[in-house]
């Protein structure tokens, strides 16, 4: 929006009306010189005036303000101003650019009849755009004076540095007819139309990529509130969820919120796989229909009416063969059936006789083992036997050889054994006393060598 103080629209509508009054030269009649500086000084000025207006409009202040003081900033513009300004901005403009087509076709063909009108017409517009200057000097906006004001001026200094010497003559020496004329409103009209429908193109373009974005957008917070959904039902399905809840630490938290978490992804990943499968049938059937098509159209130029009768009857009879084919085929399918039937029958038995086998297979291995087992523990009872007869023998050789002693010689044996213990304990002790005198003594020896080797040190 345009804002602008009571100073500074004093200030510009004084510049404007300075800028006005000097484009009233004719550039005919002045020299190349005197159409230079006043180029220059409607440049100056012109820059001038948009500075001003710029410094005017205070577009910073007028955002930060709240949306009150914006409407009471607003209602002290006048509509009518506004809409006026907005009107010779857009005259202006179209002015413009239809000059700039003119100028553009010139520069490129470098034809002097294209510029025939031209510089009538920008005199006519400057005519116009004074009068309305000078009768409406109160109400006219700045906006108005600045579209005129650079336009007029860049358009007349533009004309002067890129015509040059193609300006020589006057544009009254050629006339234009009215083929010229509906020649260049038909071309016009062309480019006009053209860029109508490279705008609507973009505009369907950018439509429906918003379009898309909106959708996704759409199928995004479809997700969320689901996952939302599916997050209150996971957590609060009753009563002892709730308590759950209110009682759980962090930990059990986080380990509740990991495991839906992970469940959600799984069932994201399944879906992807899912979705991207039916990307690829749908890209591979759409690559097939596009070769089908592509074949139809490279054969759409030479295919006839008669062709298209060889093709019916090709289809006919290729008909009827398949026909019989598929009768073949049923009957071999039947047949197929039929041994399939009986090769299951078959296939039954064997498996059951086979279980059987597996299961004789089985007992006539245990019975081995349990016979190898038997045959070894008999060996060993053999052994055992054998062992037992020969210490049998050794001990009825002993009790033939053997003989009792007498009661005097078992006393005699007695009474030598227990001198024999008593000379036995009494060497103990004895042994045991002379180690630990041995033991004193080497003590004794110990601390003299230590009592030496300090008297040595000392001496030292």
């Amino acid at each position: 929006m345009k804002l602008f103080s009571s100073q500074n629209s004093s200030r510009i509508e004084t510049i404007s009306r300075h800028g006005v009054g000097g484009s009233n030269t004719n550039p005919s009649t002045l020299s190349r010189g005197g159409r230079a500086l006043a180029a220059l000084s409607q440049q100056e000025d012109a820059k001038l005036a948009l500075e001003t207006f710029i410094n005017g409009l205070q577009l910073p202040v007028f955002f930060q303000l709240s949306e009150e003081e914006q409407d009471e900033r607003l209602a002290k513009i006048d509509a009518l101003e506004l809409f006026q300004a907005l009107q010779d901005i857009n005259r202006d403009l179209a002015m413009a650019r239809l000059e700039n087509l003119y100028l553009t076709d010139f520069l490129e063909k470098n034809d002097p009849k294209l510029l025939i009108g031209l510089q009538q017409r920008r005199a006519t517009a400057q005519n116009m755009n004074l009068s309305r200057a000078k009768g409406d000097a109160t109400t006219q906006s700045v906006s108005s004076s600045m579209g005129t004001r650079p336009r007029a001026s860049m358009s007349r200094s533009h004309l002067t540095t890129t015509t040059g010497s193609s300006q020589k003559k006057t544009a009254f020496d050629y006339k234009l007819n009215f083929r010229a004329k509906a020649d260049m409103a038909e071309k016009t009209a062309n480019e006009v139309e053209k860029r109508v429908k490279d705008i609507e193109s973009k505009a369907s373009r950018e439509i429906k990529i918003l379009r898309g974005h909106m959708e996704e957008m759409h199928f995004m917070c479809e997700e969320t509130r689901e996952t939302i959904k599916n997050f209150q039902l996971h957590f609060m399905r009753d009563e002892q969820d709730l308590e759950f809840l209110s009682t759980a630490t962090e930990k059990q938290l986080e380990r509740k919120v990991r495991k839906f978490v992970n469940n959600w992804i799984k069932n994201a990943r399944a879906l992807l796989a899912t979705m991207r499968l039916k990307i690829t049938a749908l890209q591979e059937n759409c690559q097939h229909l596009r070769s089908e098509l592509l074949t139809k159209a490279d054969l759409s130029g030479i295919l006839t009416a008669i062709d298209f009768e060889k093709l019916m009857i090709k289809r006919s009879e290729l008909l009827n063969s398949l026909d019989e084919k598929n009768m073949h085929m049923a009957g071999l399918k039947a047949v197929t059936g039929k041994a399939s039937l009986s090769m299951t029958e078959d296939k039954q038995i064997m498996m059951n006789i086979e279980a059987e086998s597996k299961q004789l297979n089985q007992k006539t291995i245990d019975v081995i083992r349990a016979i190898d087992k038997l045959e070894k523990e008999a060996n060993m009872v053999e052994r055992e036997n054998q062992k037992d007869l020969e210490a049998l023998s050794n001990l009825r050789q002993q009790l033939e050889r053997f003989e009792a002693p007498s009661v005097r010689q078992y006393i005699e044996k007695k009474n030598e054994l227990m001198a024999l213990e008593k000379e036995e304990k009494m060497l103990r002790r004895k042994i045991y006393i002379l180690n630990m005198k041995l033991e004193n003594t080497q003590k004794k020896c110990k601390g003299q060598r230590m009592e030496e080797n300090i008297f040595i040190n000392n001496l030292k």
